[in-house]
């Protein structure tokens, strides 16, 4: 009885072991990654010429910084503050150059002192010499000892000079007017002589800065007049001229770094966006215009000078496979880069673009943007 029980179990152990076995391994699930991406829409418009977006920047910009070192005790200057001639802007702990100036002025009132007892002395080695009381050889000693006086005495006066100008510049004083664009120290900081703390951007001319790509740059020259469009609230128009074209491109971008400057205006602050047109009638311009869309910055990866971005290849609604393509960097504004090379209607990843792999399957997120 035994035996018929332990012979049915050992046969139904092997039935399942079959049944076990003959079931197929699953096959491992692609990886799908989610992505944000873009749909290229309208390119620019051929008969406005080229088109290149940029920002509004100060002509001068002065990194300001104190003269001597120390510690810094306060910085009354924030960004965006507009400040005036002799407005301080930081300042020092006083203790050490104070200690410095009473120690001049110590010294200056000692060789004062010693100046009148030895112009005393030599007034009167001349009574005694001319009584023949003394001999000449004194009266010469007096009066080289009286010059040495005098000349400790200018030393000192230098020297308390020095100290007391010492002193003042604990304070940062601005010597011109401009706005706070930048501040670089904090209170409680040690900083050296000549160390940055705020950035000024000083009052007076404001110019627009572009990059150009280095197809484009013989385009340009100092001198020409282009049109600029703000986009703060409405749209205004303005005439710039060209002052500087860079001579070397940038190491990252290639790009060619062109200031044009605004004529003075209300409507021009800094910081603003804008864009620079040429004219299509100006010879200097080429007969074909690329055309160039809009990416967000992230879109961009790329080594060894090249710049490229990730296309989806859709398989089905929703998904499809990436695939990257080299573009050529037309401009650069905040967080916005203009781009040749990516064609109407072609689907550009956003976000995310250094974790892809050529070829991967991606999932388009619900709500992305389209151009």
């Amino acid at each position: 009885m035994n035996w018929k029980l332990n012979g049915a179990v050992l046969s139904a152990m092997a039935s399942v072991l079959v049944l076990v076995g003959c079931q197929k391994v699953p096959e491992p699930v692609a990886d799908i990654r989610p992505v944000r991406t873009i749909k290229v829409g309208n390119v620019a418009d051929k008969s406005m010429g080229e088109v290149y977006s940029g920002e509004v920047r100060a002509r001068h910009t002065v990194p300001m910084g104190f003269r001597i070192g120390g510690k810094l005790s306060s910085r009354p200057a924030n960004v965006g503050d507009v400040v005036k001639p002799g407005q301080v802007l930081a300042s020092l702990d006083p203790g050490d150059v104070r200690l410095s100036a009473d120690a001049a002025r110590a010294q200056l009132e000692s060789s004062k002192a010693q100046l009148a007892q030895a112009e005393l002395d030599y007034q009167r080695g001349k009574d005694l010499l001319a009584q023949k009381f003394i001999s000449q050889a004194e009266v010469d000693k007096r009066q080289t000892l009286l010059t040495a006086a005098r000349q400790t005495n200018e030393q000192a006066k230098s020297q308390a000079q020095l100290a007391q100008n010492q002193s003042n510049y604990a304070q940062l004083v601005s010597d011109v007017s401009g706005v706070v664009t930048q501040t670089l120290a904090e209170p409680g900081a040690v900083v050296a002589a000549g160390q940055a703390v705020v950035q000024l951007a000083k009052d007076g001319e404001r110019e627009a800065v572009i990059d150009v790509p280095e197809s484009k740059v013989k385009s340009w020259r100092e001198g020409q007049k282009v049109m600029v469009v703000l986009w703060a609230g409405q749209q205004s128009e303005l005439t710039g001229t060209v002052r500087e074209v860079a001579p070397a491109a940038d190491a990252l971008t290639r790009t060619y770094r062109v200031k044009v400057t605004l004529p003075v205006s209300n409507e021009v602050k800094l910081g603003m966006t804008l864009q620079v047109m040429q004219n299509n009638d100006s010879k200097a311009i080429p007969a074909d215009v690329s055309s160039k869309v809009s990416l967000p910055l992230p879109a961009l990866f790329g080594k060894d000078k090249v710049q490229r971005v990730w296309v989806v290849n859709e398989t089905k609604p929703g998904e499809g496979v990436v695939k990257s393509i080299a573009v050529n960097v037309l401009g650069v504004a905040g967080h916005t880069v203009e781009v040749g090379g990516v064609k109407p209607g072609q689907i550009v990843v956003t976000a995310g673009a250094n974790l892809l792999r050529e070829g991967q399957q991606v999932r388009v997120l619900q709500g992305a943007a389209h151009e």
